[in-house]
């Protein structure tokens, strides 16, 4: 019999120690067993080291130097050695049957290489969001998405720690996980093997790596979600800055960040793909536009005229004939009325909006 863990928990950390010895005491308390629990510490300068040593004969520590979020997670997938992996933020909670409901599922199902679930949010006002995926996501609620919409298939997958069956849905989702983020990459559980085909996550991305390795594991292979929450995300902010001009402009770059990363994904998985740009050129085209565009006015509410026109400038490129009417009006207005009148405009209608 195998002395292997059957799964590994990777908890990548950094000036986490406030929160990690709980995420830690989760993955500890799940009902599977033969688990290993891999923390990289990416460089703390807080007492993280300390606060784990109550753990030292339960876990195993790789301390590394900063290198990033994607580094800290590469490194422990490189070190585990459970036949899957599964990853956990050092502030998040797992629910304490979340790796036996997953791993029984692949193993009912072998067909499905990664599965993940839904979530809770754990708000700053002290509430649960028990199943928080469609407010976390909220292009299902913009788009007013169902599953099925996403998914090829549905099923109920019996377990024998729950009284009602549990809904999952599994499918090829490639194409829809290329738009935007549709689904919580925190609650993924994979074969490691795996990894032999997508490979690590790319440490170039400044941000949101997660989300490209989601992108890529799509394009490889079904996805399979069940519709039922295993993992709590912990929602908690520092101050960005005591003015509200400050604190306004750093959420704008954040936003403009997002959008860049689905930006860059898109191009390089839809658009430089020449087989798959060839049949679906219409949907790559008007995305690219639509990005584009967006790009453009938060540059443009963020203050910065000549970014806002250069990205103007490569959403007209990419001009897929979107005829929706707010978009028109936008490009003629905010574009060419006085700068500092668009960028006010853009403000108000944020204002409005809240």
């Amino acid at each position: 019999m195998s002395d292997l863990p059957i799964v590994s928990v990777i908890i990548p950390t950094y000036n986490r120690a406030k929160y990690l010895p709980i995420a830690v005491k989760s993955a500890l308390e799940q009902t599977l067993s033969g688990i290993e629990i891999v923390v990289v510490d990416d460089g703390s300068t807080d007492d993280t080291r300390e606060v784990l040593l109550p753990f030292a004969d339960s876990i195993r520590y790789i301390r590394i130097k900063n290198a990033g979020a994607a580094h800290a997670r590469n490194t422990g997938m490189k070190a585990a050695r459970g036949k899957y992996i599964s990853f956990l933020d050092s502030d998040d909670l797992y629910y304490d049957y979340k790796l036996e409901l997953q791993v029984d599922f692949i193993e009912k199902y072998p067909e499905n290489r990664v599965v993940c679930t839904d979530f809770s949010g754990m708000l700053k006002d002290g509430r649960i969001d028990t199943y928080h995926m469609r407010n976390y996501h909220d292009v299902w609620r913009k788009k007013n998405l169902d599953y099925l919409d996403i998914f090829e298939k549905k099923g109920q997958f019996r377990h024998k720690n729950f009284s009602e069956p549990i809904d999952f849905y599994t499918g090829n989702i490639f194409r829809h996980v290329i738009i935007e983020p549709i689904i919580p990459s925190n609650t993924l559980l994979f074969k490691r093997e795996i990894l032999e085909v997508v490979g690590f996550q790319d440490e170039s991305i400044r941000s949101g790596q997660d989300y490209e390795f989601v992108v890529r594991i799509c394009k490889y292979f079904n996805l399979a979600f069940l519709n039922f929450p295993t993992y709590k995300i912990r929602h908690h902010s520092e101050q960005l800055s005591k003015s509200a001009f400050m604190q306004h402009n750093s959420l704008l770059l954040k936003e403009i960040d997002d959008i860049s990363l689905v930006g860059s994904v898109f191009e390089r998985y839809a658009y430089s793909d020449q087989a798959f740009y060839l049949e679906n050129k219409e949907m790559v085209v008007k995305r690219l536009s639509e990005l584009y565009f967006r790009t453009a006015l938060l540059w443009l509410e963020y203050g910065d005229s000549e970014k806002a026109k250069y990205w103007k400038e490569k959403s007209l490129y990419f001009n897929a004939q979107i005829s929706l009417k707010k978009q028109i009006i936008s490009y003629f207005i905010l574009f060419n009325c006085p700068f500092f009148i668009g960028s006010r405009l853009l403000r108000l209608k944020r204002h409005i909006k809240r």
